[in-house]
């Protein structure tokens, strides 16, 4: 499992991907990609959205979207050069890769894949965290209301599922 290091090079903030390994001397840490520059754009605004009534991925985009208004980002999901694409999960700025910083977490392609692959494993608490991390790490802040609709979506489909295939 990885995480994303940022790295200041000459004043400016850039991805990386990393993965931890435990060696005899102690923990070390691999460089496994370059994700891209990271902008930090300013929260402007705070904005529920409900979606009670959608699917996970649909909620998903919803919610990432509201995040990226609150965060200045038009109804394009564009901002200066910035133009994000959720359908085909890429930041893109002048054509190059880019993170967007929110809160205490990145959106990134490797974030948005993480969110639009999960499977919750486990027990309800194991698979509520596995969707609690993938979503800090995507920079997105939900209330607790709003995360337990969003892990119903999620955890509900994934044991339909399973029991389908039994």
């Amino acid at each position: 499992m990885g995480f994303i290091r940022a790295k200041t090079i000459k004043g400016k903030e850039y991805g990386y991907l990393v993965h931890n390994t435990w060696t005899a001397t102690g923990p070390r840490q691999n460089v496994k990609g370059y994700l891209g520059r990271i902008i930090r754009p300013q929260k402007q605004k705070e904005g529920i959205t409900d979606i009670s009534k959608l699917e996970y991925i649909e909620a998903l985009f919803t919610l990432i979207k509201q995040e990226l208004d609150n965060h200045g980002f038009d109804a394009m999901l564009t901002k200066d050069q910035t133009k994000i694409d959720l359908e085909n999960r890429r930041i893109i700025n002048r054509n190059k890769n880019i993170i967007v910083g929110m809160n205490e977490g990145y959106l990134c392609t490797y974030t948005l894949n993480k969110l639009m692959i999960l499977t919750p494993n486990g027990y309800e608490e194991q698979a509520g965290l596995q969707l609690a991390t993938a979503l800090v790490e995507a920079g997105l802040k939900l209330n607790k209301e709003t995360f337990v609709q969003l892990f119903e979506k999620v955890y509900k489909s994934d044991k339909n599922n399973d029991d389908k295939n039994e």
